[in-house]
């Protein structure tokens, strides 16, 4: 654990090998398993096509009664609301915003600029990608991907309006296992992705898509809809 003059608040647990930068603040009854580290700096060797400064150690806000799961890394710039779970093995990028009562499950991936609402699950070995917006009471199944690059590594084409805009997933939404969300998508309210589905276009409130492209196969039910 390091004496780095990070900040914290009363009853906190910090595990022996746990590493806390400066800039990390601890609410009260927070704990940090052994392998941890928050408040990390984005450095980049140069191979990257985004760099961030890092003259700056900008601050981590911890919320009361989160945890931090064992080898977990959360970069600097980050806010974590109470009550929500970072754990074993996940990583949350620099900028990222998280609610409260949220949990982020074992080895899932949060890039960088990231929205994330209150009471959101997001399940094992999930990749969020940048510039993403999940809101309030979203599922979000093991294994699903996400994307905020349709170029892949190669310029877009001349004239076109494309920025880096991964998907936006609205309040109540469900993404089923192994799910496909290309960039820019939006899916809407009480929507439901099947798992597997890949999904290349906007999905309207309240229906299920499945398939590979994903296609809506019905709407949900007065009983389905969640409020």
């Amino acid at each position: 654990m390091t004496s780095e003059r990070f900040t914290k608040g009363e009853h906190c647990q910090i595990y022996a090998g746990a590493h806390l930068f400066r800039n990390v603040q601890l609410g009260n009854h927070v704990t940090v398993f052994p392998g941890a580290v928050v408040g990390r700096p984005p450095l980049s060797s140069g191979a990257t096509s985004r760099v961030v400064p890092v003259s700056e150690l900008l601050p981590v806000f911890i919320g009361d009664h989160c945890v931090i799961g064992a080898h977990a890394v959360i970069y600097m710039n980050v806010r974590i609301g109470a009550r929500s779970m970072i754990c074993d093995t996940a990583c949350v990028r620099e900028e990222c915003e998280i609610g409260e009562g949220s949990v982020v499950a074992m080895g899932v991936t949060i890039n960088y600029r990231t929205r994330i609402g209150n009471r959101v699950k997001i399940m094992d070995n999930t990749h969020i990608t940048g510039n993403m917006v999940i809101e309030d009471d979203v599922f979000i199944s093991t294994g699903v991907t996400t994307t905020n690059d349709n170029a892949m590594g190669r310029q877009p084409p001349a004239g076109s309006d494309w920025a880096a805009r991964g998907p936006t997933i609205r309040r109540f939404a469900t993404i089923g296992q192994g799910a496909c969300l290309l960039a820019g998508v939006e899916i809407g309210q009480n929507a439901i992705v099947g798992a597997g589905a890949v999904v290349t276009h906007d999905v309207p409130p309240g229906v299920v898509v499945m398939g590979v492209p994903a296609r809506m196969v019905r709407k949900l039910t007065d009983a389905e809809v969640r409020k």
